[in-house]
């Protein structure tokens, strides 16, 4: 939206100082940004005699500031005044209505920032050291923010607060600006707190610049490891690292802390989940590797590493001093679009006979994609589909197994901007040119900023952090993504042997995730990812029917009741599908039946995990209460209706944060790296199981033949598993094919209409909305607003369904 006194600060400054040395003019568009206070910047640089004039608050500038005083209620300069008044417009605070006179309006704001940025308790704007003057006048002259944004914490804000009255002013930390106030971890903020580490640690104050250097790295490694019962400063910074890196998530549970001074078993509890998460040894103490992860990107650079990828090519001695050496998986590249006259020729690709080699010394691979990468202009929807087809076209060919995951490069510092305008566009394409066959999946590598974004807004399988570009914009301020796979921390030589007996060559080092993407070890199998879960049903079933013995019980919901014994055996669900039978149970316990390292499968399209007690809960409830029409059952209830249900009470118990439904959506509806309600593992589950209940009923197939139609082997590698059209299939079978009539079923689910009396009297109270209080209710709130929810389910699906057909 336009402003009229932004519009008019854009007017003068341009009118008054287009003819300046250096002097870049701003849009006048009435909204404020970037170019315009760096144009205002220009503007004071050329009024304090700096020449030629440069869009940056260097310390010449602040120098300048300085020297002069400071600009403070006295100031003569009309231009200088109307310089403060129109930068306090442009950062949300009122300026004098005669931007040429500082008024009280201007007073009042400018102690209005003092106080926002955290020093209302030294100074104001009357008695101000001149130094902190000129550090407020820099941020006026700047974007950050100094008041809670939305999606901020008032806890990081008080804490920046903190960094900037106690280090910034009270220790006079002369290369530490001001930090946002905004609620948000940054970069900037970052940066402080690694300066404010800096002088708790002993660093000297000339040499406090923010870097996490040698000096750093062994000043914090004599520091006493903090545990519980510690105390202090140390503590505060630590604490606020961990908040920073918060929340954690594993085994689909957020972990959070709060800020404090004191080491409590609750930090304690929360730094063994992030060691877990970050696969460091699991202390709950910090020590120095936790330090080192909680501030750099890298972690400890020289931490055990267990995978790597190069450039060169492999041979099987290579590959056998790699494995003797304690490396496990290695990443390698698919192709190279240069020929190889061509002066930047890499010979990087992969060959069919290194692959065999890799294999053969005993190393796993998995395969990167990159032409180019480097420059944002290298990724659009067009780009990321043609490279998707010749990823996939190579990947066949050196016979890379159904489900496995390519990662796609993102070799450059991408901006948020980049990020949005590029990198999104490329892996749509990406995502289509897979998706016409859904062969194999897709990863990302880049930044955390990058990997998170991708991973969260076009659905990448797993994360491939480029973790050693510590000093990249994206991977300062942002936490490590939930999915990743490998985190490249060190770029160096590896060698063996000495003389004519060995050699060296370059490589990354990266930290390989366990139980994340497992890499390849075979090539050409047709065997199922998910075949050991398909035996097993298989041996279930012919366990049940021995069980069963001719007295009546149905089978397969025998084998159905083998998987949800535990967690889904409450009140709730015994009343929906009935007791789980404890005589079978005893009996398949008996015969060596039993839910231990069952609990989970690899899921053939992702290479994923699904959880097997929630597939086969919803597989029972479809076959119980089963419908295609605009009517809601159980069947519906105990699948995905009852995760929309869920979902919509997630939503309206956070709706102060996420007003828009369909915020809340893209954040949380489906994903794989938020803690939600309704996962990646949920939205799977719900599918799979509807799935495997119409191949029941439309083939006359039992449990076990069904779930190994549609998971089973890939005999000749090109007929497609079942599965690969999951939410297709599902699409068509329960709403048609047809948006406007999910949203018809989704509304009848979600106002407990149109539906069976288990449903209205069951699910619906159980799970849904009537948790709530009244206000939150389906019929009370905006219809707009419950249009956007319905709406936000379909349109994941829709895209899904797109995905798979090539769009």
């Amino acid at each position: 939206m336009s402003d009229p006194h932004v519009l008019a600060a854009q007017q003068w400054v341009n009118a008054t100082y287009r003819g300046v040395a250096g002097y870049v003019p701003c849009a006048t568009d009435g909204r404020t940004g970037w170019a315009t206070v760096l144009s205002l910047t220009q503007g004071l640089q050329h009024e304090l005699g700096i020449s030629p004039t440069v869009q940056n608050f260097g310390p010449g500038t602040f120098a300048a500031v300085v020297d002069r005083g400071g600009i403070r209620p006295s100031e003569r300069n009309a231009n200088l005044v109307r310089i403060i008044n129109y930068g306090l417009w442009c950062k949300g605070y009122y300026g004098a209505s005669s931007a040429d006179q500082w008024t009280s309006v201007t007073t009042d704001s400018m102690n209005d920032l003092i106080r926002d940025a955290g020093l209302g308790s030294a100074a104001d704007v009357s008695n101000i050291p001149t130094r902190l003057l000129a550090l407020i006048i820099k941020a006026l002259m700047r974007m950050d923010q100094f008041r809670l944004v939305p999606g901020g914490s008032s806890e990081i804000q008080q804490f920046q607060r903190h960094l900037n009255l106690t280090y910034v002013h009270g220790e006079e930390i002369t290369t530490m600006d001001l930090s946002p106030c905004d609620g948000v971890y940054s970069r900037d903020v970052q940066q402080a707190v690694m300066k404010a580490l800096q002088f708790e640690i002993g660093i000297p104050r000339s040499e406090i610049g923010g870097y996490f250097g040698s000096n750093t790295k062994s000043a914090l490694k004599d520091q006493p490891t903090l545990g519980e019962g510690s105390e202090g400063d140390l503590v505060h910074l630590f604490t606020a690292l961990c908040t920073f890196n918060s929340p954690v998530i594993l085994d689909n549970k957020p972990v959070s802390t709060a800020i404090r001074r004191e080491y409590t078993d609750k930090t304690a509890e929360f730094i063994r989940v992030f060691q877990r998460f970050s696969q460091l040894s699991v202390t709950g103490r910090s020590d120095y590797d936790t330090w080192a992860q909680l501030l750099v990107s890298t972690g400890n650079e020289y931490r055990e590493t267990t995978a790597c990828d190069e450039a060169e090519p492999l041979t099987f001695v290579r590959a056998k001093a790699l494995r003797d050496a304690g490396f496990q998986v290695v990443g390698r590249y698919l192709d190279e679009h240069l020929s190889s006259d061509d002066p930047y020729y890499l010979g990087k690709a992969l060959t069919h006979t290194e692959l065999s080699d890799i294999i053969r010394g005993g190393l796993r691979v998995y395969p990167i994609f990159q032409w180019n990468g480097t420059e944002s202009w290298n990724f659009t929807y067009d780009k990321g589909f043609e490279q998707g087809e010749v990823a996939e076209e190579r990947a066949r060919e050196f016979g890379f197994n159904r489900g496995t995951c390519i990662y796609f490069a993102v070799d450059f510092d991408a901006t948020q901007a980049d990020i949005d305008d590029h990198v999104i566009p490329y892996f749509r394409g990406v995502r289509a040119a897979l998706g016409r066959t859904n062969r194999y999946t897709y990863g990302v590598y880049g930044s955390r900023n990058v990997c998170s974004n991708v991973s969260n807004r076009v659905g990448a399988t797993w994360s491939f952090v480029s973790g050693l570009s510590w000093g990249f914009s994206g991977n300062l301020g942002f936490p490590l993504p939930a999915n990743w796979s490998f985190n490249q921390i060190r770029q160096g030589t590896f060698s063996y042997g000495s003389g004519s007996y060995g050699e060296a060559w370059d490589l990354d080092r990266n930290v390989w995730r366990r139980n994340s993407d497992p890499g390849t070890a075979r090539l050409n199998v047709t065997e199922s990812p998910a075949q050991d879960f398909i035996d097993y049903v298989e041996r279930l079933r012919d366990a049940a029917v021995e069980f069963d013995d001719g007295r009546g019980y149905d089978v397969d919901e025998l084998v159905c009741h083998f998987y949800r014994q535990e967690i889904y055996n409450d009140l709730q669900f015994k009343l929906a599908l009935g007791a789980v039978d404890q005589d079978w149970i005893d009996a398949a316990k008996a015969k060596g039946l039993t839910l231990d390292g069952r609990r989970f499968m690899t899921d053939p399209v992702t290479g994923t995990s699904i959880t097997t007690e929630h597939l086969m809960a919803v597989v029972e409830a479809c076959i119980k209460h089963p419908t295609r029409t605009d009517r809601v059952t159980l069947g519906d209830g105990g699948g995905w209706g009852g995760d929309v249900l869920t979902f919509y009470k997630d939503w309206r118990t956070n709706k102060s944060e996420y007003p828009n439904p369909l915020i809340f959506a893209q954040k949380y509806l489906g994903r794989r790296d938020t803690a939600s309600s309704f996962d990646h593992q949920d939205w799977t589950c719900d599918v799979d199981g509807f799935n495997i209940m119409r191949r029941m009923r439309e083939e006359s197939l039992n449990v076990a033949e069904a779930i190994r139609a549609y998971y089973g082997s890939d005999v000749d590698r090109t007929t497609e598993r079942v599965c690969q059209r999951r939410n297709t299939l599902f699409f068509n079978d329960r709403f048609g094919g047809s948006g406007s009539r999910a949203q018809t079923i989704l509304r009848n689910m979600i106002m407990n209409e149109n539906s069976d009396l288990m449903m209205k009297f069951g699910v619906w109270y159980r799970v849904g909305p009537l948790q709530l209080s009244r206000e939150d209710f389906p019929e009370n709130i905006e219809p707009a607003q419950l249009s956007n929810f319905m709406l936000s389910y379909v349109w994941e699906l829709q895209e899904r369904v797109d995905a798979e057909g090539g769009e």
